[in-house]
């Protein structure tokens, strides 16, 4: 049995802004959340992955309340532990996995204090019903939005 699900990318070229990496972070979630859903498995601990441009290796693991399947879950979790990262150092590796697994059973229970949580899961849900009926491309998130088609992400506001 696995001990954990990721998913990783390695880059052409070392990239240091989140700008450059939050869309990757995000596409990577999305395999992984797709992944656990497939095997009907779900974990209770989120796993961060940067090897730098010097080759090295930082991990990064927060675990949460419940176990997860869910793709934003992954990613916000993910985004958190990223920011504390994001000092300026350029990475050649990002990866993205979750551990402790279980059965998806107990996965993702209604969040009394976040109630936009179970709207999300519904879109989610909605989103992993239309890719499977019409390609993984049929529906992107803004975060992804536009990646691999040489758009350029876009750039932060200031305020």
């Amino acid at each position: 049995d696995a001990k954990s699900v990721s998913a990783e990318t390695t880059f052409d070229a070392d990239i240091g802004t989140m700008a450059e990496l939050v869309p990757v972070l995000r596409a990577l979630s999305e395999k992984v959340s797709a992944r656990l859903k497939k095997s009907g498995i779900a974990g209770r601990t989120v796993v961060l992955k940067l090897k730098t441009q010097d080759f090295k290796l930082r991990t990064r693991n927060r675990q949460l309340g419940d176990p997860t399947r869910l793709a934003d879950r992954i990613f916000q979790t993910g985004l958190d532990l990223l920011r504390r990262e994001a000092d300026g150092t350029k990475y050649r590796l990002l990866g993205i996995g979750v551990s402790d697994l279980s059965d998806d059973g107990k996965a993702d229970p209604p969040d009394l204090v976040d109630v936009q949580s179970r709207k999300r899961a519904l879109a989610e849900g909605a989103i992993d019903s239309l890719r499977d009926k019409f390609g993984k491309k049929a529906v992107e998130t803004g975060y992804t939005f536009g990646r691999g088609r040489g758009a350029n992400p876009p750039e932060p506001i200031e305020e």
